[in-house]
C-alpha cells in the first residue's frame, strides 16, 4: 500500500468521484431511478447499486487486501480475518435521495485493528466534502472542525420520519 498521506488522497478521489456520479444520478432532486424496498421500510435504489459497485471497484483497487462490508452488498464472513476493512454506505439517507431532499452523503470508512482510520462523506448535494483521519482530526470543506464545549442546546431538535 503507498503512503498513508497518498492512499488517503486517492481515496478522497474515489469516494468525490462515486459522489459526483450519484448526484448525476439525482438530477437536482428529481431522481427517476428505480427503487425497491429491501425489507419493509428499508429502501434502496439503482443508485445505491450503481454507487456501490463503483466504491468497490476503485477502492478494491486502491487497497486489495482489505475486505468489503457494505449496507448494500451482501456481508461474508471473509471480512473477519482480515486487518483492513471498507465500511460503506453508498448513498447514507436513501429517504432523502429518492424524495429530492439534499440529506444524503457517500460514506466511506476505512477500519484498521478496529480502529477507524479515515472516514469520509462526501454530500454533493449540499456541497460538502467532509473527511477525519485519526489522530488528525475533522474537516469540512477544508476547514479543520472544533467540538464544541456547549452541554445545554435551547430549542435543539431532533427531525425523524
Amino acid at each position: 500500500m503507498p503512503g498513508r498521506e497518498s492512499h488517503d488522497r486517492a481515496v478522497i478521489a474515489a469516494v468525490a468521484d462515486a459522489a459526483d456520479r450519484a448526484l448525476t444520478l439525482w438530477a437536482g432532486g428529481r431522481t427517476q431511478v428505480r427503487q425497491w424496498e429491501k425489507e419493509p421500510g428499508h429502501p434502496v435504489c439503482e443508485a445505491d447499486m450503481e454507487i456501490d459497485m463503483m466504491l468497490r471497484t476503485s477502492l478494491s483497487a486502491l487497497d486489495p487486501d482489505a475486505g468489503w462490508l457494505s449496507e448494500e452488498t451482501a456481508d461474508t464472513v471473509h471480512r473477519l480475518d482480515l486487518s483492513r476493512v471498507w465500511v460503506v454506505d453508498p448513498i447514507d439517507g436513501t429517504r432523502d435521495y429518492l424524495r429530492g431532499r439534499p440529506g444524503w452523503a457517500v460514506s466511506v470508512a476505512l477500519i484498521e485493528d478496529g480502529e477507524v482510520k479515515l472516514g469520509i462523506l462526501a454530500a454533493p448535494a449540499r456541497n460538502e466534502l467532509w473527511v477525519a483521519r485519526a489522530g488528525q482530526g475533522a474537516v469540512r470543506n477544508g476547514i479543520s472542525l472544533v467540538a464544541s464545549r456547549r452541554g445545554v442546546f435551547a430549542g435543539a431538535r431532533v427531525p425523524a420520519d
